[in-house]
């Protein structure tokens, strides 16, 4: 009798356990499963005609990114390097130059005869905190790059010293800080940014929100746009615009034009023969 009754517990107790182990066991099997999920990559590639690269982040990623362009021996072709902290998936006319890094990749693009400028580099940052240099190692900016920085609190660094830049940046929603390099365009987008321009001929941009813009060397056309926004001039006969909103707008040196719009503004020339407009409202317009 003794070992029918322990058989029978034996027999009961295999029966209860059996799929509580099954159940311990799959768990592993879905964690397992979520852990090997691949990271998404950012995407490079040159179009079919080979003369543009697209670089587009992955959505949520956080790029922290620089990119370099210079021409070929023979100038008939540009390369890029671009140089970031997560994977890039390499397209079409795109290799990583080292195959234990897939952070880092080289793209060969074609400077073709053209009437028009050309953009030779279009990229995306897409959401995300990001953090992008670029460094023109041409002496050009006939062939340029377009680049998005996307939703996010955004920094941007343009070409420095006595390299040309000529890129156009724009930011999206969140508070941007874009430093355009000598003959580029710097727009802010929706956010509070602070935007810098370079040397020479830039548009800067500031968008919706209350941004800070500031001028440099040479002339350049500053656009407040919408929000209260504070614009300081460079040394340079610049062109500054107030927009919808109550705006401060400081000349500096030289021969400035000032156009307050509408809002409540204050209007400051700086040294120079400068033209100030305050625009309809109760605005402060003083010429140095």
């Amino acid at each position: 009798m003794p070992s029918r009754l322990v058989s029978r517990r034996l027999l009961r107790a295999s029966s209860v356990l059996a799929p509580v182990l099954g159940m311990g066991l799959a768990v592993p099997i879905a964690l397992a499963g979520t852990a090997g999920a691949a990271e998404p990559t950012a995407t490079a590639a040159v179009n079919e005609y080979g003369w543009q690269l697209t670089y587009t982040a992955a959505p949520g990623q956080a790029n922290r990114v620089a990119v370099t362009q210079s021409f070929t021996s023979d100038r008939a072709h540009f390369t890029y390097v671009i140089d970031d902290v997560v994977p890039i998936s390499a397209g079409n006319g795109c290799s990583h130059p080292d195959s234990a890094d897939d952070t880092r990749i080289s793209c060969t693009v074609e400077a073709p005869e053209s009437q028009s400028p050309l953009n030779s580099m279009e990229m995306d940052l897409a959401d995300g905190a990001d953090t992008a240099s670029f460094d023109n190692a041409t002496d050009q900016v006939f062939y340029s790059n377009t680049i998005e920085l996307g939703d996010g609190n955004d920094k941007w660094t343009g070409a420095t010293g006595d390299r040309v830049d000529g890129s156009s940046v724009r930011g999206g929603a969140g508070d941007d800080v874009i430093r355009a390099g000598a003959l580029g365009y710097a727009g802010g987008g929706d956010g509070d940014d602070t935007l810098y321009a370079g040397i020479d001929g830039e548009i800067v941009d500031g968008g919706a929100g209350d941004d800070v813009l500031h001028g440099g060397a040479g002339d350049q056309i500053m656009r407040a746009d919408d929000g209260d926004d504070t614009v300081y001039g460079g040394a340079g006969d610049d062109e500054i615009h107030g927009g919808r909103g109550n705006d401060i707008l400081y000349g500096h040196s030289g021969a400035d034009r000032i156009w307050g719009n509408s809002g409540d503004d204050e209007l400051y020339g700086g040294p120079g023969a400068d033209t100030l407009s305050g625009g309809p409202g109760r605005n402060i317009v003083r010429q140095d």
